[in-house]
């Protein structure tokens, strides 16, 4: 094998050993929160790009209508989210963060992102670049994948 097939085959076994602590770094923190991975998706969308309709949701997260009212009424029950009526169609239901809530809980997601942006100040802008056009491509690549075994 040549070097460049060994780092490949590395840069493989990397990807999923980091694959594996990221997703069980977020089991751990939901579980912080008494909530689970899904949930903790619902919220991280709502948080991003604001209040969603159930319908949203469902779309997004690949579950069935019973299972979001399921994910919608944990968050709701953790304080983290609320249900409120659309302004612009009353007969609309959003969810949104509640940020009250959120606040008075733990952020047990603070330490993680303080060692990763201390990371990444150790590195050059090159290198910060490439890492942003690699994370990029491989979102892209695992949605791809991810839509192909979605029913």
């Amino acid at each position: 094998m040549d070097e460049r097939e060994v780092l490949i085959d590395r840069l493989a076994v990397l990807g999923e050993n980091e694959s594996t602590q990221t997703a069980l770094f977020h089991q751990m923190a939901a579980a912080r929160y008494g909530l689970g991975i899904t949930d903790m998706r619902a919220l991280s969308i709502l948080l991003r790009e604001g209040p969603q309709s159930a319908g949203d949701l469902m779309a997004r997260l690949h579950v069935t209508s019973g299972a979001v009212t399921g994910v919608i009424d944990r968050l709701q029950d953790a304080g983290v989210a609320r249900r409120e009526t659309d302004r612009r169609d009353r007969r609309r239901v959003l969810v949104s963060v509640d940020t009250v809530g959120l606040a008075e809980r733990e952020n047990v997601y603070l330490s993680i992102g303080a060692a990763f942006s201390e990371l990444y100040r150790e590195y050059t802008h090159d290198q910060l670049t490439f890492l942003v056009q690699h994370f990029e491509r491989a979102i892209a690549i695992t949605q791809a994948q991810a839509a192909l075994l979605a029913p």
